[in-house]
């Protein structure tokens, strides 16, 4: 299940958008860059609940968003529907290697107590198949 938004490897859209996942061991890694804003979230949350539906168990998904350059509005709401999404269907959603601009709008809109960030997509991995 590597590919991006189309289908195709990691290709970059018009509208700015990259979205790249592929399975790593019981983990769904989705790889953002670029601008995730109006134009672009509904790409992303089709493409993320398309895979999560493809997952056997309960989704653990770690959104590596150190590409994004830009989110507004739009793009925390898509963050907040996935994160949503997995913990309905038993599993979790964290994130992996935010820009301090990026982490400071979460703990600004009071969203850091669900949208749990860490250093490195290994380290999310790690803390998303402790025991």
């Amino acid at each position: 299940m590597s590919h991006d938004a189309e289908g195709r490897p990691d290709a970059a859209g018009p509208d700015r958008l990259r979205v790249r996942s592929e399975v790593r061991g019981p983990c769904l890694l989705v790889e953002a860059g670029g601008e995730l804003t109006l134009v672009t979230a509904g790409r992303l949350r089709e493409h993320v609940l398309a895979d999560i539906g493809r997952l056997d168990g309960p989704p653990k998904v770690v959104m590596d968003i150190g590409g994004v350059g830009f989110c507004d509005s739009s793009g925390l709401n898509a963050l907040i529907v996935l994160w949503k999404a997995a913990r309905g269907a038993g599993g979790e959603l964290v994130l992996a290697r935010p820009e301090r601009r990026f982490r400071t709008i979460i703990e600004r809109s009071g969203l850091d107590r669900h949208l749990i960030a860490y250093e490195t997509p290994e380290q999310a991995i790690a803390a998303l198949t402790e025991p």
